[in-house]
């Protein structure tokens, strides 16, 4: 969590107990300058996916505390939305909750002459992933270590 946003530790903290309350889960801070003010987007997502309503509803609590307890300086518009289909990874847990998905990895160095590797996440153990890509008759598995991943995405599966 440390290092997502330029927000005190404990106001990330309060978010993420106001998002756990509601049974849902934090996917990703972000606090960042725009414009005259600052925009405070909160990710959250849960099984199934996140309805308007958990968007609404958490945004009021958040909204709530936040000017309860003044913890952010100056104008802010808080944005409260889910990661969508295409979701990016942001924890190192995630490899492990969304193994046999479709993902979309993008590497620093080139794993067998390929940048961008699609396929099913098959195994994660901590260090590096092990993505299978089905098109390859021959040796489906790519093997990445996460120190050469710049991003993952899940692709959207129609």
């Amino acid at each position: 969590m440390v290092g997502m946003s330029s927000l005190p530790e404990r106001v990330e903290q309060e978010i993420e107990k106001i998002v756990a309350s509601e049974g849902l889960e934090l996917v990703h801070i972000e606090y960042k300058r725009e414009g005259r003010g600052f925009l405070l987007r909160v990710d959250i997502d849960k099984e199934g996916g996140v309805t308007l309503d958990d968007c609404q509803l958490v945004s009021q609590q958040i909204s709530t505390y936040l000017d309860v307890d003044d913890v952010i300086p100056g104008q802010f518009d808080l944005q409260v939305s889910s990661p969508g289909l295409d979701r990016k990874f942001y924890r190192k847990s995630d490899y492990q909750k969304f193994i046999g998905r479709l993902v979309r990895v993008k590497t620093s160095k080139a794993i067998r002459g390929l940048h961008v590797i699609v396929g099913r996440l098959k195994e994660y153990d901590g260090e590096k992933i092990v993505v299978t890509d089905p098109v390859m008759k021959k040796n489906p598995d790519y093997e990445i270590e996460l120190a050469d991943i710049k991003e993952t995405r899940l692709e959207v599966e129609i």
